[in-house]
């Protein structure tokens, strides 16, 4: 007797190895897939928000383009500056229509004059010594040869946003066009991002300066700049605060803004301590970091003239990734559980069908929890809308599967006026109205048709089995009657949506379709009321 029990003891230590020795095993194989996952998911996070910021940036370019034509056209017509001058004061007006809240002021260089749009007497200009060709302007499109050029983009602290110049040097190798923008465009992308729960994301430029970011305060800052350097700006804008006291309320209140925005912005960087130096030198690579106390991975997507920054908290990635472990390491399970029943069957025939059981049981509560993981990852947390990741992969899935003869319409939509909206009532009633749209959205359309919220006030959806563009306009009127209806009736502010639409069939890839959406949704968005276009 006294032998049997030592045998069982010996039999039950030798399945206990072997269970931990295959458990710590597994974990090390299924770690290295969940490192590639993580990878992946966060590379393709950088890429994508890059994508959408390079739309943005050629929309500025089109803009300008469109303004060159129509002073190149003047030219033509009234070549003396005077005329010139006056003509680009007109146009004041007609690009802030264009270009709403992103444009900030026309000026040009011609035939060894200074033109501007603003009011500003030119006198002001020659007392401080300005010099147009020795502006950063001026020499930027001189070295651009031809092509249009931004300047490196700054943070008024006067206004809150960051302003840059476009600008580019005409044929005649003299003259130059040029006006200021807002990047507030980069700005709202950065700040619609939410794939990860409480994710952080960056864009800079080739200085390091941050012109997008999910947090405002840190606009404006340099992640090249040493800590010491980041310390010596709080110092100098706390200097700056002290000196408006005595001026004007709104010099103050810029200083004080500048001083707040400098002592978030070198916290942040004391909290990155040397991570920066850590991304910087792992080229397209995840790094794992410590921010705030917490676990964080990192990942920098760099390119020529701009970067890209994303840094997710540990939990957020792992349970964005829980198919990539959790189902590996749910079959691990099961077969050492198979096994081990398998060879001690004789043995605790009772104990094994109680641990069926409780496997059983297990097995399903982690599967509700997986189908719960796994639908929370593919709708849009305000609206309950498919994001724009699961949009992506169901349009793809749509297109992949269409006969050669059949059609669809992608319509990819922009709010009017949203941005007014949240200044004005605050971004609490700005979801509300979010959440409307989407709601009117939803409602006009059909089972086999599809709708998502891609980020902040812009949605998609896609019109199955048809090629008439009137279909799709009749769509978007019906939305924009019954959001002003409803609005009315629930007392909240309206918005309108434009929309640009781009008929898909087999074969076409969703990129190349969003990107002739988009430059449709721009011609439609001329009018910031409703409007409707199509390729």
């Amino acid at each position: 007797m006294q032998r049997k029990k030592l045998e069982g003891r010996k039999k039950t230590a030798v399945m206990a190895a072997v269970f931990l020795a295959v458990n710590i095993l597994a974990v090390c194989l299924i770690g290295r897939g969940e490192i590639r996952a993580i990878d992946g998911n966060l590379a393709e996070h950088a890429g994508d928000t890059g994508t959408a910021f390079h739309e943005i940036m050629e929309n500025y370019k089109h803009s300008f383009r469109l303004f060159a034509e129509m002073m190149t056209q003047e030219i033509g017509n009234h070549p003396e500056p005077d005329a010139i001058w006056d003509y680009l004061k007109s146009m004041d007006s007609k690009m802030l229509e264009i270009e709403g809240d992103t444009f900030d002021g026309l000026y040009m260089y011609y035939k060894g004059r200074y033109l501007y749009s603003w009011d500003t007497p030119y006198s002001q200009y020659e007392e401080t010594g300005y010099v147009a060709t020795e502006r950063p302007w001026y020499k930027a499109a001189v070295e651009g040869k031809g092509e249009i050029v931004f300047t490196p983009p700054y943070m008024s602290y006067a206004n809150h946003y960051i302003l840059t110049t476009i600008s580019q040097l005409q044929p005649d190798g003299e003259t130059v066009f040029a006006y200021d923008i807002k990047m507030g465009d980069i700005q709202n992308l950065v700040s619609g991002l939410d794939r990860y729960e409480k994710e952080q994301v960056m864009i800079f430029d080739g200085s390091g300066t941050v012109i997008g970011s999910t947090e405002e305060k840190y606009l404006g800052g340099s992640l090249y700049a040493s800590l010491d350097e980041t310390a010596d700006s709080v110092e100098a804008a706390k200097k700056e605060m002290e000196d408006a006291a005595s001026g004007a309320p709104e010099e103050l209140a810029k200083a004080k803004d500048k001083k707040e925005a400098a002592e978030a912005f070198y916290a942040f960087r004391q909290d990155l301590g040397n991570g920066m130096e850590k991304l910087l030198d792992k080229k397209e690579e995840t790094v794992r970091l410590n921010l705030n106390g917490r676990s964080q991975f990192g990942y920098l997507h760099r390119e020529q003239d701009f970067n890209f920054l994303v840094l997710v908290p540990a939990m957020s990635i792992v349970k964005a990734t829980m198919t990539v472990w959790l189902i590996p390491l749910l079959l691990t399970e099961l077969l050492l559980i198979y096994v081990i029943g398998r060879v001690s069957k004789g043995i605790k025939n009772r104990e094994l069908r109680d641990a069926y059981v409780e496997l059983g049981q297990t097995q399903r509560r982690l599967e509700i929890a997986l189908s719960a993981a796994q639908k929370a990852a593919a709708v849009d947390d305000l609206t309950g809308m498919m994001n724009f990741k699961s949009f992506r992969k169901e349009i793809t899935s749509a297109l992949d599967d269409m006969e050669e003869e059949e059609r669809g319409i992608l319509v990819m939509i922009d709010g009017d006026h949203f941005k007014s909206i949240n200044d004005n009532y605050g971004h609490s009633v700005g979801d509300e109205v979010i959440k409307l749209t989407a709601q009117m959205i939803i409602g006009r359309i059909r089972t086999v048709d599809l709708a998502s919220r891609l980020h902040g006030d812009e949605f998609a959806i896609f019109i199955a089995n048809t090629s008439d563009y009137s279909v799709a306009r009749r769509i978007m009127e019906d939305i924009n009657n019954t959001i002003g209806k409803e609005a009315k009736r629930r007392n909240m502010p309206s918005i309108t949506l434009s929309a640009g639409a781009v008929i898909a069939g087999h074969g076409d890839t969703y990129l190349s379709l969003a990107k002739a959406a988009d430059e449709a949704l721009y011609e439609a968005k001329v009018t910031h009321n409703g409007g409707f276009a199509y390729q």
